[in-house]
């Protein structure tokens, strides 16, 4: 079971139906979709989990404005028709949206002859999540960057000359909308953060109603992987799993890398469960 994956619905190269198919010939019994802001795959990745015998999670990553750096929260199990958080899904979507435009601004102000056509070609299907992978992909595919690394590294990684800071939820309000929807919390990947950062925003985060985190993922090593399950013991939360698959947009992650036990699901379940009592 893979509770992290992406589609081309944000920035994943495979569409919800293929991800579910690869999950089967992975010998995966589940996957979590769990796209950047938004739910849209996931009724095509349910009929396809229905007929590949895989069992699909609804699930979604939201970015969360914190003094400790990017983090992200992956909320599980969530109503994918839930008013609010469709709705709060909506308008940061149109956000990214202006954000990209902004970014091919700031590359053709750095002499990169990049155009909104280029990126369009590589930006989601309608109403999708666009993000920075997308102005990679375009970048990529006219020549001016030599992979999707490379054009972080050269041109849109933080910092660099295109980078352009990303509009993200307060941790409670992104809490509190999973909640709303029925879901629960998880913080993802961790080693993301600063060494110094991780425990006490795991702490803050779990005051403010956090379920869960992500303890199994590629970048975690053993040491990291013990620190973050003795803590998630010791403050009642889920630990949890994923390979924060992307398809080819991050090649040297492979879906199902992670493989968590079901006994992981059923305990986020009972999470949800608990809150809507």
């Amino acid at each position: 079971m893979d509770l992290h994956a992406h589609t081309v619905v944000s920035d994943g190269t495979l569409t919800p139906a293929d991800l579910v198919l690869l999950a089967r010939r992975s010998g995966l019994a589940a996957v979590a979709v769990t796209d950047h802001d938004h739910l849209g795959g996931l009724a095509e990745a349910r009929a396809a989990g229905e007929r590949e015998g895989v069992e699909v999670v609804a699930g979604v990553e939201l970015s969360v404005a914190h003094p400790a750096g990017d983090v992200h929260l992956l909320g599980y199990l969530v109503d994918d028709q839930d008013a609010a958080l469709l709705g709060r899904l909506e308008r940061l979507r149109d956000v990214r949206a202006r954000r990209a435009h902004l970014i091919v601004e700031r590359l053709q102000e750095s002499g990169v002859p990049l155009t909104l056509e280029d990126l369009a070609r590589e930006a989601p299907a309608q109403g999708g999540a666009v993000g920075r992978p997308h102005v990679a992909r375009a970048l990529v595919r006219r020549g001016l960057a030599s992979s999707i690394q490379d054009a972080f590294d050269r041109w849109l990684a933080d910092g660099r000359p295109a980078a352009v800071p990303k509009e993200k939820l307060g941790a409670r309000e992104a809490i509190a909308l999973v909640h709303g929807a029925g879901g629960v919390a998880v913080l993802a990947h961790p080693v993301t953060l600063p060494e110094d950062a991780r425990e006490p925003l795991l702490r803050e985060l779990a005051r403010l109603g956090l379920d869960g985190v992500e303890v199994d993922y590629p970048r975690h090593d053993e040491a990291l992987r013990r620190r973050l399950r003795a803590l998630a013991g010791e403050l009642g939360l889920v630990a949890t799993g994923g390979s924060d698959f992307h398809g080819a947009n991050k090649p040297d992650v492979a879906l199902g890398m992670v493989d968590v036990d079901h006994a992981v699901l059923e305990s986020l379940r009972a999470r949800a469960r608990g809150r809507r009592a």
